[in-house]
């Protein structure tokens, strides 16, 4: 039994072996887990080194979610945009192949002959006995109705609940009604059929996108079917916050005069009053029965209804290149992006290296460290144990 002399010597060799215990079960936490402490007061004076380097990568982290977030969006839209175009493409070539036939309509010519004029045999062409479309009007008008749905869905692409192209209105369908759109076509078709409008006046129609030049038969972007807040012009830009000073646009929107100048055309070309190209006419009586393009004979509706078209040909040729422009606006701000999100990464590096430092234990020093302590701590228990057995006798001895 330890003596009273010895009281003093004992609970000093017990707190240095609790010494020891404690490094030990710190250096084995150190090794476990790598790390010089588990809580932050455990660094001391390196506390705020750590906490600030902390703080700058879940900054960065933060922006760097941003860029990746607005990277797949541009790339959803982009991938919309190259659809759209490919089947503008289509159309196009369908257009093209289109214009390199005659009258297209089925039936016979009927002629006019002057009866005041008997001497003379005018055989003037004035229309068809038939109001029938060609099968090539016919796959166009289908095409047309076909790929006017498809431009629609292109232009309402989505990302969950969010509209890529609706500006900063993203839960704002950009293209939500078209049947003002079908009205007003049927409605400038039938008037140019009857000569209300000019062939003129009706390009002027179909071409002009407000009213603001004194063309109240415009086919404005609330008459296409545009949301209210895009029809106004005043929509917000979409911006990735990349860095604390810095905000990428990478705004498309539905109501770029390319996108709706193809969707116009595709309009025009599905309506159901398109046709016929020239007066279907009773040739018993001479009378029009249906009406086509405006003319007094087939060639000068042929003509007009030509005009219109060729208007639309190289409407969906510049609106194709326009397409381009679009295009390459969100792939600089996919560049731009990159170019942050690569500076950002490099910091997050730099600045993983500096938690490192600070925070990081030597595994190899520790090891060793523990071994040592561990011969250390043994040695302890052995000299308490004999100090612990002392008595006169054994002194004596």
């Amino acid at each position: 039994m330890t003596g009273i002399s010895t009281l003093g010597q004992a609970l000093a060799q017990i707190g240095r072996i609790r010494d020891q215990q404690i490094l030990i079960d710190t250096f084995s936490t150190q090794l476990a887990t790598g790390k010089k402490t588990q809580k932050f007061s455990g660094l001391g004076q390196d506390v705020i080194t750590s906490k600030r380097a902390r703080a700058d990568i879940q900054s960065l982290e933060n922006y760097i979610n941003n860029i990746k977030n607005a990277d797949r969006r541009i790339q959803q839209t982009l991938d919309a945009i190259e659809a759209f175009k490919q089947q503008a493409e289509n159309f196009q070539a369908l257009l093209v192949g289109f214009s390199q036939q005659g009258v297209p309509q089925k039936g016979e010519t009927v002629y006019y002959d002057d009866p005041l004029t008997t001497s003379v045999v005018e055989a003037i062409p004035i229309g068809l006995d038939s109001s029938e479309p060609s099968v090539e009007l016919e796959t166009l008008a289908e095409f047309a109705n076909n790929v006017f749905n498809t431009f629609v869905d292109l232009l309402n692409i989505q990302e969950g609940d969010r509209y890529l192209m609706s500006g900063a209105e993203t839960r704002t369908k950009p293209l939500a009604d078209t049947s003002a759109l079908d009205a007003a076509m049927s409605s400038l078709l039938g008037d140019w059929k009857n000569g209300t409008i000019t062939t003129d006046q009706f390009m002027a129609d179909l071409n002009d996108r407000t009213t603001s030049g004194g063309n109240t038969d415009a086919l404005t972007d609330t008459i296409v079917g545009f949301s209210a807040v895009l029809s106004a012009g005043n929509v917000k830009s979409v911006y990735a916050r990349v860095d604390e000073k810095t905000e990428v646009d990478y705004t498309a929107l539905a109501t770029d005069d390319a996108f709706r100048n193809i969707l116009v055309a595709a309009a025009y070309f599905k309506n159901e009053n398109l046709g016929p190209v020239v007066d279907e006419v009773d040739p018993n009586t001479l009378a029009v029965i249906t009406e086509g393009a405006p003319g007094a004979n087939i060639d000068e509706a042929t003509d007009n209804f030509f005009a219109i078209f060729n208007n639309f040909v190289a409407s969906i040729n510049e609106a194709i290149d326009d397409i381009d422009q679009v295009r390459f606006k969100l792939e600089n701000a996919r560049v731009r992006l990159d170019s942050f999100k690569t500076a950002h990464t490099n910091q997050i590096n730099v600045l993983n290296d500096v938690v490192s430092e600070v925070e990081d234990a030597d595994i190899n020093e520790v090891a060793i460290s523990l071994n040592a302590l561990s011969f250390q701590l043994e040695a302890s228990y052995g000299v308490t144990a004999r100090v612990q057995a002392l008595s006169l006798v054994n002194f004596i001895t």
